[in-house]
């Protein structure tokens, strides 16, 4: 069970520093790669300077199961959220409030009788967050975040209800800068387990710690592109390895995890249009395969998209836009 907790907390940090505008959604689509999805939504909907738009997600007969209307403030970012059910009902409004129209430092969330759901709370400092405050209802959940001189993440604390639940300390090399070690706290804030960011995955275990490594590191291809290796070793010297491969566009094309006897746990392939969108993306894991196909309109933005498993359409996805 530590084991597994320490390889969640390590994504969850992953996803958390850099991806943190996806969705659970998103991570469980794109959980096999760890390198990003490659839809460049936000970036497109700015670019294309939209104020608005709408998703509706219809079900394998093309009914409407539910739906979201969005609007955004020039920078691109979401100032309103609606959520409808299949009758077309809007059971929730969300509101986000912005510092310079960039940082996120406030978000209200009430139901359709009007009553507050919940509200959060984020607090910046030289565009980092150091703080974050969710309440919902009498239950209150807290982020504090500390940093080094190079902007680099150095402490991650989780409270829940005001009590400690998670710590994490980030060490860096003094050389590289580059992370070198993650250990986890529990709530009585005793040393649950040690992550060493390093690529030799000899060492001794110390006793009472669940101590893994983890290691990175980039291959250029002969033809143009290049490999990223994403290892992850665990107490028992048990080693799980991601594998993913970049054109010489720099566009993720295939991603492959393997597990610690070296076998095939699933993979994903990614195909691109002349733009660089992405039009196709297949995943396949335990004989099982699913498959997303994307479709944009004349602004290059994202019209809709279905999904197959095993062939069978299981759902569709329109988008419609306003613009400023």
């Amino acid at each position: 069970m530590i084991n597994k907790l320490i390889l969640l907390t390590f994504l969850a940090i992953v996803f958390s520093n850099t991806y943190g505008q996806y969705t659970m959604a998103d991570y469980y689509i794109f959980s096999a790669t760890k390198e990003g999805r490659p839809i460049k939504f936000g970036k497109q909907i700015k670019m294309a300077n939209v104020s608005a738009y709408e998703m509706s997600f219809l079900n394998s007969k093309g009914e409407v199961t539910r739906k979201y209307n969005y609007e955004l403030n020039k920078p691109g970012n979401t100032t309103y959220m609606g959520s409808y059910n299949r009758k077309n009902v809007l059971r929730r409004k969300s509101y986000y409030a912005y510092k310079h129209d960039t940082l996120l430092t406030q978000q209200v969330s009430v139901n359709q009788k009007g009553d507050t759901v919940s509200k959060s709370y984020y607090i910046f400092d030289n565009g980092k967050m150091v703080s974050s405050l969710s309440k919902y209802g009498k239950k209150t959940f807290e982020y504090l975040y500390a940093y080094n001189d190079k902007g680099n993440r150095t402490s991650y604390v989780y409270k829940r209800n005001g009590v400690l639940s998670t710590k994490i300390l980030y060490d860096y090399d003094s050389v590289s800068g580059k992370l070198a070690k993650q250990s986890t706290y529990n709530k009585k804030n005793k040393l649950v387990s040690v992550v060493n960011y390093e690529c030799n995955y000899q060492g001794e275990v110390k006793k009472d710690v669940s101590q893994s490594k983890v290691c990175m590191r980039t291959d250029a291809l002969p033809g143009g592109g290049f490999v990223v290796y994403n290892d992850y070793t665990n107490p028992k010297g048990k080693l799980r390895r991601s594998v993913a491969t970049y054109s010489n566009d720099s566009n993720l094309m295939q991603v492959k995890v393997y597990d610690t006897k070296n076998k095939l746990v699933s993979g994903a392939s990614y195909v691109y249009d002349t733009n660089g969108n992405c039009v196709d993306y297949t995943y396949s894991k335990n004989n099982k395969k699913w498959q997303s196909i994307y479709s944009y309109n004349d602004k290059l933005l994202l019209s809709n998209y279905f999904t197959k498993k095993e062939g069978k359409v299981t759902n569709k996805v329109i988008y419609e836009y306003s613009f400023f």
